[in-house]
């Protein structure tokens, strides 16, 4: 019995149903902790002000702003003063679900390729946000209600609002913040992108750039929000999650593979993020190929 209740709790946490809407209405609901998710994400700022650091970059959080998230793409929102108004919606969306009931439309769009896409913030203007949160708030009631043939009307507004944002994209240029430090902070990232693997310390980073570990540390969590080695260790993680989840590979290859020393670091590490083992991981979400 206790066996089916943690398989239960872990399921809850790594796997969403076809489509989770929530509306949040205060800053405390904000996660303030660096994170990601197995499910593609559609953020819709109704109200608050901040920065949205997503993958690699930081964004400008306002009013009527839309954000586009990819699966297992690190974001993290940042909240610099006390605000009196903050409201949002959030809506994720399981990749089964989305590569499965929608791929008729392949001949027409593929929904998953908006997430792709190099733009991850859009602003609307006051017709177009009005439009987006009339879905969100539909969703919210059918998902509440669950009256007869609400799985069908919530698959119609969500396509509706996905070929909306595919529209908006194709006529708006994403909004980043490109100053000069927020360029070194995109090479810092992509740096780490493509050395994960190997064995990077915060001084091989600082002397890649020519800056001092001291700067290095206070400049990457002063943009991010979180330290270098926190977003390392993410980074590893989240490609051990894709190859447990895709491939037949031994654990200990896998840890070697995405940049570990040894066997029980990367456990500990795999631990502290997700709440269990790698073992566990592959139990819940191996898809034998």
């Amino acid at each position: 019995m206790k066996n089916e209740q943690k398989n239960f709790q872990l399921n809850k946490r790594f796997f969403i149903e076809d489509i989770n809407i929530n509306h949040r209405k205060t800053p405390s609901t904000v996660k303030k902790h660096i994170h990601y998710h197995d499910a593609y994400e559609i953020l819709i700022q109704n109200s608050g002000t901040g920065e949205f650091f997503i993958k690699d970059n930081n964004y400008s959080m306002k009013p009527q702003t839309l954000f586009v998230i990819d699966k297992f793409e690190i974001h993290r929102t940042i909240i610099k003063k006390k605000l009196k108004n903050y409201d949002r919606f959030i809506i994720q969306i399981n990749p089964n679900y989305l590569n499965g009931y929608f791929n008729y439309l392949k001949s027409d769009f593929m929904p998953q390729e908006i997430f792709k896409k190099k733009i991850k913030c859009i602003e609307l203007n006051k017709q177009k946000h009005k439009e987006i949160k009339y879905l969100a708030e539909k969703l919210i009631l059918e998902q509440t209600k669950k009256e007869k043939g609400y799985k069908s009307i919530i698959n119609a507004y969500l396509l509706e609002l996905l070929v909306i944002t595919l529209r908006l994209m194709r006529n708006n240029k994403y909004d980043s913040i490109t100053s000069n430090s927020e360029k070194r902070l995109q090479k810092i990232i992509e740096y780490i992108q493509k050395n994960y693997m190997k064995k990077i310390t915060l001084q091989k980073i600082a002397d890649e750039f020519y800056i001092s570990k001291y700067y290095l540390s206070h400049f990457f969590k002063d943009k991010t929000g979180f330290t270098v080695i926190e977003y390392i260790n993410k980074k590893r993680i989240i490609e051990a999650q894709k190859l447990i989840s895709n491939t037949d590979l031994n654990i200990t290859v896998i840890a070697m593979n995405v940049g570990f020393n040894t066997l029980t670091h990367f456990e500990r590490t795999f631990k502290d993020i997700n709440g269990i083992t790698p073992s566990e991981y592959r139990k819940l979400t191996y898809t034998k190929i």
